[in-house]
């Protein structure tokens, strides 16, 4: 297969890409929308913008003498992932064509499940900022520890590894701790209620010393995009594509300084290997390095049956321990997965490895489907008269089931979810039966 081809496929993608955001976005008066914003997160950035790098020799610093064996595997895998793309691009278009409406109607009803019980957790203030002290209580317990055994440090995440009985409970804590942040986030731009702004601020610093960067950006991503799509044409998009980029560097800087290195000169001088050649954006890369180790025999739904157990800790299974996403590829590719947390062949890697090409066209229509439908759910949610931010974040959430159903290493969220849930459900009953005269209930919860 010619590099001719693949780079021509790569351009024919991305303007596909650039004409539908153009078309469908800007043209509709918005700069920023939900299905743009996650498609270019989970196809265009990791796999058509990172071709030219995931081929680049300069992957020898990660690769080492795998270099040339993925490098001759990534076409195929670049024709991989463009099915899945096609795929997703698919799924929106079905959901926006109204094909099947029965279909679609009964679909919609089971979508809504999340998204209310979101609303739940963002009808009172009162049970955000309880929640928010059981998550700042097991922060301070896991750093105390942690703290105790090693000194002063922001890699929490290389020592769960090294301690697996502590990991679990690591887990547990940084997950409750996003939900309950970005749901006082979200519950703040409506109420500018402060003491909310201050729940969220404060377990973020909590979960700077976790070393997990992206449960940074979980807590902000989908609250700051529904923001954008509420302004429309106010936004700017040199101050949007301002603040994304300091964003993004100040990201990366944390990342040195969970490897202990605190100099911005040295982050200064490693930032594009950092970008292009590091571990950020490298789901082709990582996808091609894990196929060209592979014995080429399917998994046949053992990662996924393994993340339906995770409830089970990893420690306490022999099944879970080989068979989890992150031990999977680990030692696939000769890491040892006691101390490697695996690689990242990013949404329809998974997919390929457990049902070979059926899996990656079923994953991209789930995503395709689920995310046209959150689009369309907060334009409508963020619309004149009555904008509500509560309304809209609660329907991204479903792209975090979505996108976990689609890499299953992040499944215990969905546990934790759920009983994040019912806990709520518990505490507003309780509130409403010590004042039974208190309006608990937010009103969008009701609409």
């Amino acid at each position: 297969m010619s590099w001719t081809f693949i780079y021509l496929l790569d351009l024919i993608g991305f303007i596909l890409f650039v004409v539908s955001y153009y078309r469908r976005c800007y043209r509709k008066g918005y700069r920023i929308d939900v299905w743009h914003a996650s498609v270019f997160l989970y196809c265009v950035l990791p796999n058509m913008l990172m071709l030219p790098f995931a081929k680049s020799d300069l992957n020898v610093l990660v690769l080492g003498k795998d270099l040339s064996a993925v490098v001759l595997v990534l076409p195929l895998i670049f024709v991989i992932t463009f099915f899945g793309y096609a795929s997703v691009l698919i799924g929106g278009l079905l959901w926006r064509l109204k094909a099947g409406l029965r279909l679609r109607k009964d679909l919609a009803r089971v979508l809504q499940i999340v998204p209310k019980c979101s609303l739940m957790l963002m009808s009172s203030r009162r049970v955000l900022i309880f929640q928010s002290a059981l998550c700042l209580l097991g922060q301070c317990l896991i750093l105390g520890f942690y703290f105790s055994a090693v000194g002063f440090g922001f890699d929490l995440r290389s020592y769960t590894f090294e301690n697996p009985t502590l990991r679990p409970l690591a887990l547990l804590v940084s997950s409750y701790s996003v939900i309950i942040a970005s749901h006082c986030l979200a519950r703040y731009v409506d109420t500018k209620e402060k003491s909310l702004l201050l729940c969220t601020l404060i377990l973020t610093f909590g979960l700077i010393f976790f070393g997990a960067r992206g449960t940074l950006v979980s807590i902000y991503l989908n609250v700051l995009i529904c923001y954008f799509v509420m302004l429309g044409t106010k936004v700017s998009m040199t101050r949007m594509l301002s603040f994304m980029s300091a964003a993004l560097i100040f990201m990366f800087y944390l990342g040195n300084v969970r490897a202990g290195d605190y100099s911005p000169g040295g982050f200064i001088a490693s930032f594009v290997t950092l970008v292009f050649y590091g571990n950020n954006f490298s789901d082709l890369r990582d996808f091609a390095w894990v196929y060209s180790a592979w014995d080429h025999v399917y998994w046949n739904g053992k990662t996924y049956l393994a993340a339906i157990m995770s409830f089970v800790p990893r420690f306490a299974s022999e099944f879970r321990d080989y068979w989890a996403l992150g031990a999977r590829t680990a030692s696939t590719v000769g890491f040892d997965p006691q101390v490697h947390p695996g690689l990242r062949p990013g949404v329809f890697g998974e997919g390929f490895f457990n049902f070979g090409l059926p899996g990656v066209i079923i994953v991209g229509l789930m995503l395709g489907l689920t995310t046209r439908w959150v689009d369309v759910e907060v334009k409508q949610a963020v619309s004149p008269p009555c904008p509500s931010m509560m309304k809209a974040f609660a329907s991204t959430m479903l792209l975090a089931v979505s996108g976990t159903l689609a890499i299953s290493a992040g499944f215990s969220g969905l546990y934790i979810l759920a009983a994040v849930f019912l806990f709520s459900w518990f505490c507003l009953g309780v509130e409403r039966f010590f004042r039974p005269n208190s309006a608990t209930a937010n009103s969008t919860f009701h609409a």
